[in-house]
């Protein structure tokens, strides 16, 4: 009996405040991450924010989650001091005391309810930033 794999692929995002600054930071945060992670949707991730111009920065102290979600200390281009970053599922981001803004935990909420997909959210300064949609790939799967 083979058991099929299940692959994804970074599909959308959305970030708020949705300005062009916040979804270069966004990418920056996400793509420098990831860029350390074990994580199988990393590579895409990297990707993506190649493709708008982002490459991943230096993270300190970056952590892994295996599961949960990944973190660290990020610099952001053009500021001097390090951010504290978390990216992961919606129960890691609210256990370390994130909140959710209303209009992404609606995007959250519709994204969940469409099949075969992945969310993740991540954050800084106590607050998500934006939500990420990842969805199962049938062109990848082993």
């Amino acid at each position: 009996m083979k058991t099929e794999t299940l692959n994804y692929r970074f599909d959308a995002y959305h970030v708020l405040p949705d300005s062009p600054q916040m979804q270069k930071d966004f990418l920056y945060v996400i793509a420098s991450l990831k860029a350390k992670s074990s994580e199988p949707t990393a590579a895409d991730v990297v990707r993506v924010a190649k493709l708008n111009a982002i490459l991943p920065v230096e993270v300190e102290g970056f952590q892994e989650y295996p599961g949960r979600g990944l973190g660290g200390l990020v610099t952001l281009p053009n500021e001097h001091r390090p951010r504290a970053v978390l990216m992961g599922s919606r129960e890691f981001l609210a256990e370390c005391g994130l909140d959710i803004p209303a209009i992404l935990e609606v995007t959250c909420r519709k994204w969940e309810n469409e099949k075969n997909t992945i969310i993740v959210l991540a954050g800084w300064d106590s607050l998500v930033r934006g939500v990420l949609k990842f969805v199962s790939d049938p062109e990848l799967a082993h």
